[in-house]
């Protein structure tokens, strides 16, 4: 006991602790007993009695061992418990809050009734620019079981992956207002929380299931078993009825929870359970870490965790859900993930913005991007929702899609963000690169032009777009194949009159290499218009190939390259993809 505070850390703690309330029910039968009463007596003991002897500092952080945990006795947010809560059963103290919880059936994931779905899939997109029909497929998925999203990086998997679960899963209730009227509002008690983790090479059974893992202890090193990240998971969807593990599958009972919203930040809100959200999924040896739970996930109903002395089975509820976020770019952390696992997990894209969300994404882009340099001019004005800035105004619109207000048709940093965008848009053709990676490249553009007091079109372009395309994009271009590399070195050094020849001329040089024409011409084809349509079908591209030689309507090369608008040149950059070809030559 120390502050307050009984830490239990050791078995042999944990033994002590448990004699002393089976003591203590020995004396008295009528005190009714559970593992929540075992918690509120360890805080009003603490709470009542001083430790004898000389305190100590103690750090006190979370064990995930097996048993109750005892939380300080300050821990009460507010609510002043009853002075000692072990009470008669039927007994009722005047005065002191109740402790009733209540409690639901394990059921299947339930579907969400329309009209009401397309409402909060609209509340999905107000916090992140994507599709409806992809999170649709989200939500299908999860319905049918546990989900993977994959993609590119910057494409926002992790944020969908952490809100979907609390905003598509939102019942409507109906509350009194003071006129008397019945409105609709929305709750997050049939939703779900999530618990996020981040994958890494280290990963092991111990890691998500349990294992032994060392704890110190007065200078001294002791073994106990620990939870992992997928038990702590499943068993935060229970309402712990039993000290002992044994008796998981007798005494567990689904009661709501009490999380952190990943929506209000801050914010402590009623769930109904909590899913797990693996981030970086193909970094870990996945399908060790889960060991036996890849059985478990294919349909078994318990999952059999390692304890002290043994094992045990915590039943899984038939709602909890695994979501994974997948980087289809990262090879050089791609660990091989079985077929066995495969088959357990639904897989759905997450892909960029198109060209028809240019609008929508050029503001929350330029939002966001002003919003985390604010603090370098008081020239930006952020009040909530909306920002202001040397005659640009950004404010969402009513489905809380940004959009920008040019208050004058040519100011420098205008003409300035219209090529860095035409040229982000370019390079996407050959690497699907997320919004982040957009609003990334745009922080370091405004930084380098407010510090340095940019106040010319040539300035903004040729010093702060050069050195941000160099400082956030050029390294992720090294993967990209020499003609790949050698197409955007045409657009940024050709005259807009010439570039149409000397693109065909590099088709014909691939015309001997059928797989690369293949390649370049697809990397065109995954460009859609602003109509939504792909600027070149699969039926197009079929016969392109086949020409000799190979050539790409002009209007459609226009489009794609934006060979109507101004053309200004990138030293730096260039300089750099040069590089990278000559050392992909090699």
């Amino acid at each position: 006991m120390n502050n307050h505070t009984i830490s239990i850390i050791s078995a042999a703690d944990y033994a002590a602790y448990q004699q002393l309330l089976a003591d203590l029910l020995k004396k008295a039968p009528s005190l009714k007993r559970n593992a929540l009463d075992d918690e509120y007596f360890a805080s009003w003991y603490a709470d009542h009695f001083q430790p004898t002897g000389e305190q100590q500092s103690t750090l006190i952080q979370e064990v995930n061992n097996p048993g109750p945990l005892v939380k300080p006795a300050s821990d009460t947010h507010g609510v002043k418990e009853h002075p000692f809560p072990y009470d008669t059963p039927g007994q009722k103290v005047e005065g002191e809050p109740q402790r009733e919880t209540a409690q639901f059936k394990n059921e299947k994931l339930k579907a969400v009734p329309e009209p009401l779905l397309s409402q909060l899939i609209s509340e999905v997109q107000r916090s992140i620019l994507v599709d409806e029909t992809v999170v649709r497929s989200i939500y299908h998925a999860l319905l049918a079981g546990h989900v993977i999203l994959t993609g590119p990086p910057g494409t926002g998997k992790t944020e969908l992956a952490s809100i979907i679960p609390e905003i598509l899963w939102k019942s409507e209730v109906q509350t009194n207002d003071d006129t008397a009227t019945e409105t609709n509002e929305l709750t997050t008690e049939t939703a779900y929380a999530t618990n996020l983790v981040t994958a890494t090479d280290e990963w092991s059974v111990r890691t998500l299931i349990s294992g032994i893992a060392p704890q110190s202890k007065d200078g001294k090193v002791t073994y106990t078993i620990q939870y992992g990240f997928l038990t702590n998971a499943i068993r935060k969807n229970w309402s712990i009825q039993s000290d002992n593990p044994h008796d998981w599958s007798l005494n567990l009972q689904r009661t709501p929870i009490q999380a952190s919203s990943k929506i209000e930040r801050g914010s402590l809100l009623p769930f109904r359970g909590q899913w797990l959200v693996i981030d970086e999924f193909n970094r870990a040896p996945i399908d060790l870490a889960l060991g036996d739970a890849v059985t478990a996930l294919g349909g078994n109903d318990v999952l059999r965790v390692a304890i002290e002395g043994g094992s045990a089975e915590l039943p899984i509820p038939q709602d909890f859900r695994i979501i994974g976020t997948l980087n289809s770019f990262d090879r050089s952390y791609l660990n091989q993930i079985s077929e066995a696992l495969k088959r357990r997990f639904s897989f759905v894209e997450i892909l960029p913005p198109t060209r028809a969300q240019r609008e929508a994404e050029q503001g929350i882009v330029l939002f966001k991007a002003l919003s985390r340099v604010s603090h370098l001019s008081n020239a930006i004005e952020v009040e909530n929702d909306s920002l202001f800035w040397k005659g640009i105004s950004i404010d969402p619109d009513e489905d809380g899609r940004y959009s920008i207000m040019w208050d004058e048709e040519q100011i420098p940093f205008r003409e300035a963000f219209d090529f860095a965008w035409r040229t982000f848009e370019v390079i996407r053709i050959y690497r699907q690169l997320g919004t982040a990676q957009a609003i990334t490249f745009l922080q370091h553009m405004l930084i380098a032009g407010i510090l340095q007091g940019y106040s010319t079109r040539d300035e903004w372009i040729a010093k702060a777009v050069d050195a941000a395309l160099c400082a956030t994009l050029a390294d992720q271009l090294q993967v990209l194949l020499p003609d790949e590399i050698e197409a955007l070195l045409l657009y940024l050094t050709c005259e807009r009159g010439a570039f149409s020849t000397a693109y065909y001329a590099l088709l014909s040089r691939l015309a001997d290499r059928q797989h690369r024409l293949y390649g370049q011409l697809l990397a065109l084809g995954s460009v859609s218009a602003e109509d939504g349509q792909p600027l070149l079908s699969d039926e197009r591209i079929e016969q392109i190939a086949g020409q000799e030689p190979p050539a790409v309507p002009e209007v459609t090369l226009s489009t794609l390259f934006h060979l109507d608008k101004p053309f200004y040149k990138l030293p730096q950059f260039t300089r750099r993809l040069r590089t990278f070809k000559a050392e992909r030559g090699l």
